[in-house]
């Protein structure tokens, strides 16, 4: 049984309200944990949505603790923060991290058609994959991360965005799965996590299921990983969402 949702997003600097909302959905659902994993606050963006705005990394961290004493009778809240990476930006990375106090570091790849000057117009859907894998393995091999997230991020480009400049090569998986086994190499030698990440059942972009997809747990399974789960909720109700259809990994 997951008792643990470890990514959520209450937004909390600027909806304080829904905190709360947070984790009384966690408390329902018989959890006995929830980790509040707001996105980095990241020059490359702003501070667009749920990230942490600058300069507030601190007050970000004591926001959280102060929700986790005000119910710690109830269920333990976790600071944690999710950080988008990029080799390019690892000294923006450690001055977030340095600004605080995180229970857990989730790292992504958010590689998207608008950003770090790729000419995405001339990659094909493998191309693409690869990038994303690539700058996993990168992340994973930084040593900077307690959990890997949504390694296979790129499948919502392919289903859910009509804007972008890639080619459909027919993507299959077996193409990407030499940078997919240096990822879990990095992340197995690193002591990093394999997040279990059920957002793909509530956007419904695909059938592939949760990130990462069966096949990848498959070969996954060939390392010595630890495996987390997460519900990536934006919204209370998502929290814990489709925990229920997980195997439990341990």
């Amino acid at each position: 049984m997951i008792l643990r949702d470890g990514h959520t997003h209450p937004n909390i600097l600027k909806k304080p309200e829904q905190a709360d909302e947070f984790v009384r959905r966690a408390a329902e659902l018989g959890l006995s944990e929830i980790v509040f994993t707001d996105h980095m606050p990241f020059s490359r963006t702003g501070d667009e949505h749920d990230r942490i705005p600058q300069g507030a990394v601190g007050e970000y961290c004591r926001a959280v603790r102060r929700i986790a004493k005000k119910y710690e009778d109830t269920i333990r809240v976790s600071c944690g923060i999710e950080i988008d990476y990029h080799p390019d930006d690892v000294d923006e990375i450690k001055d977030v991290l340095s600004a605080g106090e995180f229970d857990t570091v989730l790292g992504s790849s958010h590689l998207s058609i608008f950003g770090y000057g790729y000419d995405y117009g001339k990659m094909t859907f493998t191309d693409y994959a690869a990038l994303v894998l690539e700058n996993t393995v990168s992340a994973a091999e930084s040593g900077l991360f307690d959990v890997m997230t949504h390694l296979d991020i790129y499948r919502i480009v392919f289903t859910w965005r009509d804007d972008h400049p890639l080619t459909d090569d027919g993507f299959e998986l077996g193409r990407v799965e030499p940078t997919l086994r240096a990822a879990f190499r990095a992340m197995e030698k690193n002591g990093a996590a394999l997040e279990i990440n059920t957002a793909p059942l509530y956007k419904s972009f695909d059938t592939l299921g949760v990130y990462p997809e069966k096949r990848i747990l498959d070969i996954a399974a060939d390392y010595s990983l630890r495996y987390v789960c997460g519900s990536d909720a934006h919204v209370p109700e998502r929290v814990g969402y489709g925990f229920n259809l997980i195997p439990d990994r341990g």
